[in-house]
């Protein structure tokens, strides 16, 4: 059976690299979501300062300012597949 975001008001709080090779993500709930790096190759090879560079849009999408990439807080969660979706 696949797996769905059930909780669909999940907000991104904050973006985190204070981890090596980690990228967290705080939720507004509480919660942290915690991904290698190596998922991510964009980000992985960015400088810790350029990746601090960020914008999060829309409470569940991050825009990196020295990357061409954008990431929903699916693509954290495995779930990649289903923000094209909504």
């Amino acid at each position: 059976m696949a797996s769905i975001l059930i909780n669909k008001t999940m907000c991104i709080e904050k973006v985190l690299f204070d981890l090596p090779g980690k990228i967290t993500l705080k939720m507004e709930d509480g919660r942290m979501i915690i991904s290698p790096l190596k998922y991510f190759p964009d980000l992985q090879k960015l400088s810790v300062d350029k990746r601090k560079k960020h914008t999060i849009v829309d409470d569940r999408t991050i825009l990196f300012t020295y990357s061409d990439a954008v990431y929903h807080l699916e693509d954290f969660i495995g779930l990649e597949a289903n923000w094209r979706k909504r």
